[in-house]
């Protein structure tokens, strides 16, 4: 009876190990090597493209997925969400909270140009949703190629300083 639990451990080791590198869909984790690639393009892909307010809860929601632990994947509630990210910019109040109207509709902005995905119904923990990187985004496909089409590419000078 051991001998088959052992071997059944064994499979879903090698299961959830192939799962891991080719997941369904496309998905799959984040590595670290590719992080920094990742931010450039948010930086230069998506950032452009947000408002303030959409801006400061998608990177929220990237550190709390694929820069926490690589994996695209997290469940949200708004009521979380209106306290966590930023302060209110409208209210001077001790609690500083962000209306939940303001969360929804900032959710769905982030939805609507693609940047998150939901991905499941809501629970007692919020809504599962999928994080996207710019490289799945079409809106960001497209401004970086109307982007490099309309602009040589910009290049900051060189500081004369050897840091190696």
């Amino acid at each position: 009876m051991n001998e088959r639990l052992e071997k059944i451990r064994q499979l879903l080791r090698e299961v959830e190990a192939e799962m891991g590198a080719a997941a369904p869909g496309g998905d799959r984790d984040i590595a670290a090597s590719e992080l920094a690639l990742v931010v450039q393009e948010i930086v230069d892909d998506l950032q452009p493209l947000l408002t303030p307010y959409d801006a400061a809860f998608y990177w929220f929601l990237f550190r709390h997925s694929i820069a926490g632990d690589g994996k695209p994947y997290l469940r949200m509630s708004s009521r979380h969400l209106s306290k966590a990210v930023v302060r209110s910019s409208y209210s001077q109040a001790a609690e500083n909270t962000i209306s939940l109207g303001k969360v929804q509709e900032t959710i769905r902005a982030l939805e609507s140009i693609g940047a998150i995905r939901k991905e499941g119904e809501p629970n007692r923990d919020g809504t599962l949703y999928r994080v996207m990187v710019p490289g799945e985004i079409e809106a960001c496909k497209k401004f970086r190629a109307e982007r490099q089409a309309s602009e040589p590419e910009f290049k900051f000078p060189s500081s004369g300083i050897d840091v190696g």
